[in-house]
């Protein structure tokens, strides 16, 4: 039987065949006195993670860029692109496929996806490549400065998130529409759970069960809210399920829209069913608390952790 490290280089090798199969189309043996660069690819050849998962591997990189002095940038075009929602702000990190080449004498590939375990700084530092085609979907900032505080590596994170990123127009005029009174959002991932789609689990609860968790969770926020009497409540989530019982039995605010996570292979690359996404990172980046609700089986999701972290808000995890 194999056994689990070598099915791992076994899946390692796959994914570095198919990367060498795709950039083989893109050779190119021209040389040029060009600063070196890293370049962050979410271009699905393979599953890249939702929204936080991409930018965790962003922010990584860019960091390595930043203390090695080259030059950084963002090919992010699928499910969409990454610009119809954000625009580069200081640096900037737009590059187009056409020139996005391949040369097998100086370009490094690597593929670093749920990989916890490498020190990037030391994989580009170390490496007599000048282009760095990275994929990657981690937060290694504990990694390059592992004698940092987390409130310092969070500082750094967010100071690299605005260095990067400006919404666009379209999405700002979302933005703008956000009330502006003091709040507290409750967060919730269930993933599969309620049933609403097929997600990285596939575990369906039963009826009772699910009434059983909604209920659970309400009583929850219901007690967490006592101490808040002068803040409107709103509650985000992934499922549309536990977001209609909100809306139909309780007075807390639920933003409209459906829930999609970017990462699921059967997305489509339509603009509007993404905006949800976006608008609840940004939703919860202005409002003064999130918790997030971790119950029974559902997902420790990091999505509204990286929205406060660029807000600078107060996060908090409500567990059994």
């Amino acid at each position: 039987m194999i056994n689990k490290k070598w099915r791992k280089n076994i899946s390692l090798f796959q994914k570095y065949s198919l990367l060498m199969i795709y950039y083989g189309n893109k050779i190119s043996f021209s040389s040029n006195n060009s600063n070196k660069k890293i370049i962050v690819c979410f271009d699905g050849l393979f599953s890249h993670g939702g929204l936080v998962d991409r930018l965790k591997g962003i922010i990584s990189f860019y960091e390595v860029a930043k203390i090695l002095g080259y030059d950084f940038y963002i090919q992010f075009n699928h499910p969409f692109q990454l610009l119809h929602f954000l625009k580069p702000n200081i640096v900037n990190w737009e590059i187009k496929s056409e020139d996005l080449k391949y040369n097998p004498f100086n370009t490094k590939l690597i593929y670093l996806m749920d990989n916890f375990s490498v020190n990037p700084l030391e994989v580009i530092k170390n490496s007599k490549s000048k282009t760095f085609l990275v994929y990657s979907n981690i937060d290694y900032l504990h990694i390059i400065y592992n004698e940092n505080t987390e409130v310092q590596n969070h500082h750094i994170w967010q100071t690299n998130y605005n260095e990067l990123f400006r919404v666009s127009n379209e999405l700002n005029r979302e933005i703008k529409k956000f009330p502006t009174d003091d709040r507290i959002v409750f967060h919730s991932r269930f993933t599969a759970l309620m049933g609403d789609f097929k997600d990285s689990t596939d575990f369906v609860l039963d009826e009772k069960r699910k009434l059983e968790l909604i209920n659970i969770l309400i009583e929850k926020i219901q007690e967490v809210v006592l101490a808040y009497p002068n803040k409107k409540i709103y509650v985000l989530s992934d499922s549309i399920v536990f977001l209609k019982h909100v809306k139909q039995y309780t007075s807390y605010i639920v933003l409209e829209g459906s829930p999609k996570h970017i990462g699921m292979k059967d997305n489509d690359n339509d603009l509007e069913s993404h905006y949800k996404t976006f608008i609840d990172f940004y939703f919860m980046t202005k409002s003064d608390i999130v918790f997030l609700l971790k119950l029974d089986q559902m997902y420790c999701s990091e999505f509204s952790k990286y929205a406060t972290i660029v807000g600078n808000k107060e996060f908090i995890i409500l567990k059994e």
